[in-house]
């Protein structure tokens, strides 16, 4: 793997095949994926013994199931070498996933694994994935619920230095533009809500070297961040633009 990669795992909530789901995944293996020395997907499948309606775990099943990842990642990594990249949850089913360039007696690594859990069903699949499909396609969030992914990675880091989000304090943002006409386009928009601009620059990118840097005083609750994000994100895509991130300062 390369030296800058650092696993960056994160969950998000979406439907699988019309129902509920929740998918976890490293999210930074999409800065090097697909790996050429990893062309085999590896799945596993785990049926939950009393799903809740909805069909995600409870009760002590929580606990038994991150015991199950942790022994599949302990065994497929020392017996495979296989990289765990996701898994999912829905419809009652938990869903780990694998790339390796090696599958030989996998079957035989799975199941020395689950002989332990004797009370649980489970499947296994293994197929050729050079593209890393299902990891790109499949697991890999929208670039819309990634926004969202990376709102919730900020809020953690104020809330973990104290931050008290029901307190308004200038929130920045930021904003990369292909053409000056689109970002003081931008600008004439976001000023009706009560935007103020700190700054016009400009960058090194080549495709959007024009950058708005805007703020505002807001909340750093879930909702509002989200709101406001999700806002300024949406307006930026359809004027071929690229929103780039917030930052604020911790009120305590």
């Amino acid at each position: 793997m390369h030296r800058d990669y650092q696993p960056d795992w994160d969950i998000y909530t979406c439907a699988i095949e019309d129902s509920p789901a929740i998918i976890g995944l490293d999210l930074d293996l999409r800065r090097f994926a697909p790996l050429k020395d990893k062309p085999h997907a590896i799945f596993i499948s785990v049926y939950l013994n009393h799903p809740r309606s909805d069909g995600f775990p409870q009760g002590d099943e929580f606990a038994t199931l991150g015991e199950i990842e942790d022994s599949l990642v302990e065994q497929l990594e020392e017996k495979l070498n296989a990289y765990f990249v996701g898994r999912t949850i829905s419809n009652g089913v938990r869903d780990f996933y694998f790339y390796t360039g090696n599958t030989l007696l996998h079957d035989k690594a799975i199941s020395d694994v689950m002989i332990n859990f004797p009370n649980y069903r489970y499947d296994f699949g293994v197929q050729e994935d050079r593209t890393w499909e299902l990891y790109f396609d499949f697991l890999l969030p929208d670039v819309q619920e990634f926004q969202r992914i990376q709102n919730r990675k900020v809020m953690r880091m104020l809330q973990k230095h104290g931050d008290i989000g029901e307190m308004e304090r200038p929130i920045d943002h930021w904003i990369y533009f292909s053409r000056e006409a689109e970002r003081d386009r931008y600008w004439q928009h976001v000023k009706k809500d009560g935007f103020r601009i700190e700054k016009n620059s400009r960058s090194s990118e080549k495709d959007y070297p024009f950058v708005l840097h805007i703020s505002r005083e807001d909340k750093t609750t879930d909702q509002r961040i989200d709101q406001v994000v999700m806002y300024l994100w949406e307006l930026a895509r359809e004027m071929n633009a690229r929103y780039d991130g917030w930052e604020t300062v911790i009120v305590k």
